[in-house]
Formats: structure tokens, sequence, C-alpha cells
């Protein structure tokens, strides 16, 4: 693997991990507007935690490794 592939994976992981975590977020809200119309709510909506799906900082975390890899084979 070349030092670009390694950016480009590292990249995407990340990527990933916070197109997950916003669609996370997105369907809280949209969970909550729902109740919000139907007269049953919480005053604030129950979101998610960074650490609460296992794939989040999973994904995130093997995308900068494979950044920092990457990085180091670049200096060499």
């Amino acid at each position: 693997m070349d030092t670009r592939t390694g950016y480009i994976l590292g990249s995407l992981f990340m990527l990933t991990s916070g197109l997950i975590f916003t669609i996370e977020r997105l369907t809280a809200y949209v969970y909550w507007t729902g109740q919000v119309n139907t007269g049953q709510w919480d005053t604030v909506p129950q979101t998610f935690s960074f650490f609460d799906n296992l794939f989040i900082p999973l994904f995130f975390i093997v995308g900068l490794g494979l950044i920092a890899v990457s990085f180091e084979r670049n200096r060499m």
C-alpha cells in the first residue's frame, strides 16, 4: 500500500465515522420532532454519545491509524 492509498482509505474511514454519527443524531431529532407534533415529548431529544455505537470510534481510530502510518511512510 502506498502513501496515497493510505491517506485516501484513512480519510474514507473517518468520513464514514462522521456520517454514521450524523445520521444517528438526525434520526434522534426527527423522532423527537414527531413526538413534539403528537404532544408527547421530552424537553430535549435523546441523542447518542460518540461511544454508544461501536463502529463510530472504531472507524475513526482505524482512519487515524491509516493516516498516521501513511504519514510515517511518507517521511522515510
